[in-house]
């Protein structure tokens, strides 16, 4: 069946090229004229998700918040000349707002900042909350100073940061003073005070979040509009808070994910040209051929057009891996396609100098190989269709059309365009000193062509990409017209022979090398084996990670910023944790239930610490609103004359004894605010709204609070379980309806379990369903056994080095290990069947051996060589997300060739009878 395919396509050479190309054609027009799917979720399904949404639905932010640390260069940043040159920008940056300078691009020219009501001041503020503004209206009203923050010297700074820090108001300093902040008594205009040193301080940014395109935002990679405005304008803001950077250095916080991974993927776009590139040089070392670089290029810049095309005409939704990941990845395994066929073309061209039918004669032996290998690969990739996580599904499925295409394409086209040219244009065969030179230029060129081609195309402007393909293409053709040798025929069989005369002797030192350790195979096979139980002891401790230097460049201000946050924020504040509540909060047990709660939470250790040692608890909540207001005679009296309801507390605990009173109370407090015994404002409506709401038949609350060391796995990991132990206050309580714990650490956490999850359960559905796709296929329970093995070797050998190297377990490297599956299927499943190919031909498992190595694992070795060469220079790419991926994968192909070179071998001779007879 599959030599009467094969001959169809080699008579009707001419129609499948030219369908190819038609076909090709009309790939390309996808990506132009329809919209694509959009980004798939990298969050899986659960609770701590839906209520995540729910707070979302029910709390849509009014500010957009951006907050900022400042360093001082000397060590103090509580200093005239810091603090006057903050005061300086901030004031600059309140001018560049009125002028619309702060506008990002496609949105309407406007001002951003928002005007709120400070209680604690009192006033509205523009903005920002900056302990500058506060020491200049001191310096300026206070009686001993009467100064400008410009104008004032150190000590009269010093004295006007004691007046506040002995005041009412002292939070506004001590909420934003470093962890390390120390004082020591001095006397200061004739009074002794606290001195205080600070080597760093907190800047706040608030902007309207609806003017930036509304929602909810969360730190993380995504394509939202909104998103990326409020990045563009927090660069902005931060751009304009740094100035001169005269006396600090000043970082916004986790303000630009988006923006920095695009910058940090552009600079590393240059990387993966070179690892496109290194990779068909390897491969034309390798195969001694010109042609076999051109075509390869060319066909894997077809490739990234099959797969763009055919995602989206499947719906095939985006996202990091999708976009960068994959087309990445295919890379190996169209290269692997691609020399193994491109080999067994030469072999045959060495063993028939005049074939009519090259192309079939040589794809033949190879063919069985192909199919499995790819029906093995497809199998690996869909078993990812089993994760919860919908971008791991449609990695499976994106990958899956990829080695599909890589099939078509770089496995059955490339080498058929490689007959017909060889044969036609000769110019591998020039041995001239000119010739080979020419050879040389023009294969860089190629390379060097293809691979900007095909960067384009993923990264850039996938139209652009495509017609630098073209190009290139017919400039690859160019080399024809440059003087070929005469004798065609000829001179084609003798240099495939002088290209593969040395890899076929039996003496050559790779052959030696291998045909060895068979000999003492059970030596090898042992040896292994302690090799094994090594790294899987260390694969058994390879854990869930997510650390930010693990995606990003450690230099880059996003790093920096959130390490000196680290160092100056300490256990004091931290990333945002919630607790939901919904339910009939105007019910006396409710509110009891939740005060228990809150006293647990106090209690927490996993929850930051404000400066005074107070939990790092945020308010208004809902128990401070009852309590300040109930408390308060102003509204017990607003509440009677509107109403004439009257609010009895007989316990005297601060809430009201009747749910009436409750109810009253909530009421009044969404509308008016919490307000003290004069009127006074102590928090706004707006405020109270931001985290109680009543959605006509019950209320939704949120405690929010501050997780400290959330970058540590461990840390987010002991918050959750010790706030989920303190919501069980709450599982009793009748009239709530739902309650929870949610925020960005927790979700972040639920996404790497459920990537944990999916790796679990992907690799051993692969794995089962690959053995008996190999048991139907080769008809043979002991070759299905042995051929599965090296996959699992590749499996525990690479997990085992992701521990030692200090890499943990998160999507890029999840997706590494589905990968490393489908490579070590490929390479085992090509010794395998070159084996049973051999002993039959030579009825000796011996000489089979010898003839499958100087074949299949010279073809092998120059698969993995280009691969592994591409990919090493990936691993110096400036983004470690691309820097650790291209390590790995390149010790991930460096693990597969081991394994189905020196493992293999020795369990093919031990299965394999001695004589087929």
């Amino acid at each position: 069946m599959l030599h009467k395919i094969l001959s169809w396509i080699e008579r009707q050479s001419r129609i499948v090229l030219i369908l190819f190309g038609f076909v090709t054609i009309l790939l390309l027009l996808p990506p132009l004229f329809m919209n694509p799917a959009g980004q798939a979720s990298m969050d899986p399904s659960g609770k701590v998700f839906n209520l995540q949404k729910k707070v979302g639905d029910h709390f849509s932010p009014r500010t957009h918040i951006q907050t900022a640390v400042l360093e001082a260069n000397d060590g103090d940043a509580l200093t005239a000349k810091v603090l006057s040159e903050l005061f300086s920008n901030e004031k600059k940056l309140i001018e560049a707002d009125n002028n619309g300078e702060l506008t990002p691009k496609g949105l309407n020219k406007d001002s951003f900042l928002y005007i709120y009501f400070n209680p604690t001041t009192q006033t509205e503020v523009r903005g920002l909350s900056s302990i500058a503004v506060m020491i200049d209206k001191v310096l300026r009203s206070h009686p001993k100073l009467n100064v400008p923050l410009e104008k004032a010297n150190d000590e009269q700074v010093k004295y006007a940061i004691h007046t506040v820090l002995t005041s009412s108001k002292s939070e506004i300093i001590e909420n934003v003073i470093s962890v390390n902040a120390t004082s020591e008594q001095r006397e200061v205009l004739g009074e002794k005070i606290d001195w205080w040193i600070s080597p760093a301080i907190f800047i706040t940014t608030f902007s309207d979040n609806e003017k930036l395109g509304g929602g909810v935002y969360q730190v993380g990679i995504s394509s939202e509009p909104s998103v990326l405005n409020k990045e563009i304008f927090d660069r902005k803001v931060q751009e304009i808070l740094r100035g001169e950077q005269k006396t600090y250095k000043l970082w916004g916080i986790a303000i630009d994910v988006n923006l920095e991974s695009e910058e940090e993927g552009i600079k590393s776009g240059t990387y993966i040209t070179f690892t496109v590139i290194a990779a068909l040089a390897i491969m034309g070392v390798a195969l001694r051929s010109y042609w076999a670089v051109a075509l390869t290029g060319i066909g894997l810049g077809v490739l990234i057009i099959w797969l763009k095309g055919i995602s989206i005409l499947l719906g095939i939704k985006g996202g990091l891996v999708n976009d960068m990941i994959v087309p990445i990845a295919m890379i190996s395994f169209g290269v692997d396609f691609a020399v193994h066929t491109i080999r067994r073309i030469q072999q045959n061209q060495l063993q028939h100098s005049i074939d009519r039918f090259p192309f079939t004669s040589g794809m033949i032996g190879i063919s069985g190989a192909l199919v499995l290998a790819y029906l093995s690969n497809d199998i690996a990739f869909m078993a990812n269709a089993s994760s919860e996580i919908e971008s791991v599904i449609y990695f499976g499925l994106a990958a899956t059309i990829a080695i599909s295409s890589a099939f078509i394409v770089l496995g059955i086209i490339v080498p058929l365009g490689f007959t017909i040219v060889t044969s036609k244009f000769p110019v591998d065969t020039d041995k001239s000193k000119k010739g080979q030179i020419t050879n040389l230029v023009s294969g860089i060129g190629v390379a060097i062509g293809t691979g900007s081609s095909v960067i384009v195309m993923i990264a850039v402007n996938h139209l652009i990409g495509a017609l630098m393909l073209f190009v290139i293409g017919l400039l690859s053709m160019s080399r024809t017209f440059i003087r070929m040798p005469k004798k065609v025929t000829k001179t084609i069989a003798n240099d495939v022979n002088a290209v593969t005369a040395p890899m076929e002797s039996p003496s050559n030192k790779f052959v030696q090398i291998i045909t060895k350790l068979t000999h003492y195979r059970i030596i090898t096979l042992s040896l292994f084996t302690f090799v094994t139980v090594f790294f899987t002891w260390n694969a058994l401790k390879l854990e869930p990670s997510f650390n930010v230097e693990d995606f990003f460049d450690p230099d880059s201000d996003l790093v920096t910023g959130l390490d000196k946050t680290d160092i100056h924020l300490g256990e004091r504040g931290g990333e945002p944790g919630t607790i939901f509540i919904e339910g009939k909060a105007e019910n006396p047990e409710v509110i009891e239930d939740i005060k228990r709660l809150l006293y647990k939470l106090s209690e927490n250790e996993s929850i930051g610490k404000n400066l005074n040692g107070t939990p790092a608890v945020f308010e208004p909540h809902l128990v401070t609103v009852l309590e300040k207001n109930t408390s308060s005679t102003y509204v017990k009296t607003k509440i009677y004359e509107m109403d004439g309801i009257k609010i009895t507390d007989v316990n005297l605990d601060n809430i009201p004894d009747s749910s009436q009173g409750i109810k009253a109370i909530l009421q009044y407090s969404i509308i008016n605010g919490v307000r003290d015994d004069t009127g006074k404002v102590i928090f706004t409506a707006d405020r109270v709204k931001d985290n109680t709401r009543f959605n006509g038949s019950s209320y939704s609350t949120r405690i929010n609070f501050a997780i400290p060391g959330t970058r540590d796995l461990q840390k987010t990991s002991k918050a959750w379980d010790t706030l989920n132990e303190d919501i069980k206050v709450l599982k009793d309580t009748k009239n709530i309806s739902d309650y929870g714990v949610t925020g960005s650490p927790f979700t972040r956490k639920a996404g790497l379990d459920a990537t944990t999850k999916s790796l679990q359960l992907s690799i051993p559905i692969a794995t089962t369903a690959t053995f008996i796709l190999l048991l139907v296929f080769m008809r043979s329970l002991k070759y299905a056994v042995v051929t599965i093995i090296p996959i699992l070797l590749v499996v525990i050998w690479l997990y085992g080095t992701m521990h030692i190297l200090g890499f943990g377990l998160n999507l890029v490297t999840a997706t590494i290990g589905a990968i490393s599956i489908g490579v070590g299927i490929d390479y085992s499943i090509h010794m395998t069947e070159r084996f049973r190919e051999e002993i039959k031909t030579f009825n000796n498992r011996e000489i089979a051996l010898k003839f499958s190595i100087q074949g299949t694992g010279i073809a092998l070795a120059a698969s993995a060589a280009s691969s592994i060469g591409g990919f090493i220079i990936m691993a110096f790419a400036p983004m470690p997300m691309f820097s650790s991926y291209g390590l790995l994968t390149a010790a991930m192909i460096a693990m597969a060739f081991a394994a189905s070179v020196l493992v293999l071998p020795s369990l093919l001779l031990i299965v394999a009878p001695n004589s087929t007879k």
